[in-house]
């Protein structure tokens, strides 16, 4: 059985394709909005994105259910695929204009895209990197210093077609439909706020390591910086290349590794290495996973027939450590290796990777008619945060065929590099889903600027500067909290107390991940503060003496980990033995 990231998420939902016209403009938007930076007396009616075009979408900032403070100037709806006259695909999008001056000055727009596939990018929006953060365990939303509408105009877009508020019928059968489907969108998008000429960062996580590389490689080919002037890329926990490249390959090192959140006894440890050895999958890691990289990677990886390209039963060793692991941790969330039970409430009710919520509150919160009416989305499609891609696929059959074909976004990823300069693409060490030696094996698998991989094994910090972290609710690490390095225009970080969703664990993190990629500040090592106002002095810097150190990740292969005499006699897969409890 072929396992893909929607599978473990096991996500239901119950769409209902619809077209909701967006309600008109009217004089209640006519409002000081002070908290949001705009001076006393001004109005929506004076912003540069407000137009005849676009009022229709515009989203009233302190009408939005539960929410107790004024969001701000935003614009939210659907928007056609192609034809503005052909409604039948549309994809829904949620936009907050930046109140940073240099947003405007610099003329620039961040593109924020999910995976799944099929997991709705506004989602993450209130759980991760968007102005209002409703984190799951919490009774109510708060406003999000964190958010990345504090540096830079960002839009969070529902896509492919068949996701979340998206309307219409998947038609996509690979990245190449995706990216054409989403550059039609995007088109129109442009022209409804008139943002002609404005310089493009497209960012992603998780699946959006196929959708990021396949959008922003297909803008770039258009040759047109009116629409399409793409200027950085920057996604986390990606995905880039076939399953078990993410899985299989890397997890005997990765339980190697987390002993203490993945605590098996030995006879299941002594089945894991036997499969790993007999699989050469800690093999593979040692031979390709190292600085500079011995050569490209093959083909055929060491788990896969020659002949038919499929997996070799026996070595599908991500599965069996998983349900292992739900043994001895039901409550177990893949997104953190480091997550227990109790199973946290979750406002958009994917509670530990499945739809749970309490009778209290029943309806995730982007299903309550109230909120639906207030961010102009379809009245009759019910929303989920993932699609079931078993039974609502976003891609016909439920396949994409650019994932082992290629494979995945490598071949278009290079171009992307050496094309703006200004690339990022990171990862969360307790990442449990897309297993983090993922992401530095695809990059020693690319060439760009003429050469193949990073040349030197990464082992510089990863600094956050300090900032005001009396509130808890919106604390976030500082110092060295992770790992980075920088190569020809490719920017890898690696953060220590992240798992999948980076941002909602390490939003700090993520904030400055768009500092580096826009330009604001020169890297990851960098002391400089933060570019707004954090609160508690924002000074950065280092006290007098100190120095950073190297970065907190280890990188590389059985080596980089100290793994030592990892081979040894087991009982192997499938015996009775092959469990986590016995």
């Amino acid at each position: 059985m072929r396992w893909s990231l929607a599978s473990l998420i096991l996500a239901l939902a119950i769409p209902a394709l619809g077209y909701h016209k967006p309600r008109p403009f009217n004089a209640r938007y006519q409002r000081h909005s002070s908290a949001r930076g705009r001076p006393a007396g001004d109005d929506l009616t004076k912003s540069p994105y407000f137009n005849e075009n676009s009022s229709g979408f515009a989203v009233n900032g302190t009408a939005l259910p539960l929410v107790d403070f004024d969001v701000g100037e935003s614009y939210a709806g659907l928007l056609p695929i192609g034809n503005m006259n052909d409604t039948s695909s549309q994809l829904y999008f949620w936009f907050f204009p930046s109140t940073n001056p240099a947003a405007q000055q610099n003329k620039e727009i961040l593109i924020y895209l999910t995976g799944g596939p099929g997991c709705s990018s506004i989602g993450e929006l209130l759980q991760q990197n968007g102005p209002i953060s409703w984190q799951p365990g919490t009774f109510l939303p708060i406003e999000n210093k964190w958010s990345w509408h504090r540096l830079t105009n960002a839009v969070w877009i529902d896509q492919p077609v068949g996701t979340g508020f998206s309307q219409g019928t998947p038609t996509a059968t690979s990245q190449e439909d995706v990216a054409r489907q989403f550059l039609g969108f995007w088109k129109n998008f442009v022209d409804t706020f008139t943002l002609q000429g404005y310089k493009v960062y497209v960012t992603g996580s998780s699946y959006g390591g196929m959708y990021a590389p396949y959008i922003s490689s297909a803008m770039l080919d258009r040759n047109d910086t009116a629409y399409f002037n793409v200027s950085g890329m920057a996604v986390w926990a990606g995905l880039y290349s076939k399953i078990p490249m993410a899985q299989d390959i890397p997890i005997a090192t990765y339980v190697d590794k987390w002993k203490e959140a993945l605590p098996f006894n030995d006879t299941f440890r002594a089945g894991i290495k036997a499969v790993d050895a007999q699989c050469g999958y800690t093999a593979y890691l040692d031979e390709f996973l190292v600085f500079p990289p011995k050569g490209v990677q093959p083909s055929i990886l060491p788990s896969e027939d020659p002949a038919t390209g499929e997996a070799h039963p026996e070595c599908q060793l991500f599965i069996g450590v998983f349900l292992a692991t739900m043994e001895l941790n039901p409550c177990l969330n893949a997104f953190d290796v480091t997550s227990h039970c109790p199973i946290l409430f979750d406002p958009i009710g994917f509670a530990a990777g499945t739809f749970t919520l309490p009778s209290a509150f029943p309806t995730p919160y982007f299903n309550l008619p109230a909120v639906k009416a207030t961010l102009n989305a379809p009245a009759n499609t019910t929303w989920t945060f993932c699609q079931d891609q078993l039974t609502h696929p976003v891609f016909v059959n439920g396949v994409d065929t650019s994932l082992n074909a290629g494979p995945g976004s490598q071949p278009v990823l290079p171009g992307v590099i050496d094309r703006t300069g200004n690339v990022i693409l990171g990862h969360g060490s307790r990442d449990f889903l897309v297993l983090p030696d993922q992401t530095l094996l695809t990059i020693q698998n690319l060439t760009w600027q003429g050469q193949l991989g990073f040349r030197a094994r990464p082992q510089e910090p990863l600094f956050i500067p300090r900032h005001d972290n009396l509130n808890v609710s919106t604390a976030a690490g500082a110092g060295v909290v992770g790992s980075s390095h920088s190569e020809r225009g490719l920017t890898w970080f690696g953060a220590a107390m992240a798992g999948h969703m980076v941002a909602q664990d390490q939003p700090a993190v993520a904030f400055r991940m768009v500092e580096v990629l826009l330009g604001r500040v020169e890297g990851f090592e960098s002391t400089a503060p933060f570019t707004v106002d954090m609160g508690g002095g924002g000074e950065g810097g280092l006290p007098a003496g100190e120095v950073l150190g190297t970065g907190t990740v280890d990188v590389g292969g059985s080596v980089g980990y100290g793994y030592t005499g990892w081979y040894g006699n087991g009982t192997g897969y499938g015996g009775g033995k092959w469990n986590g409890t016995g």
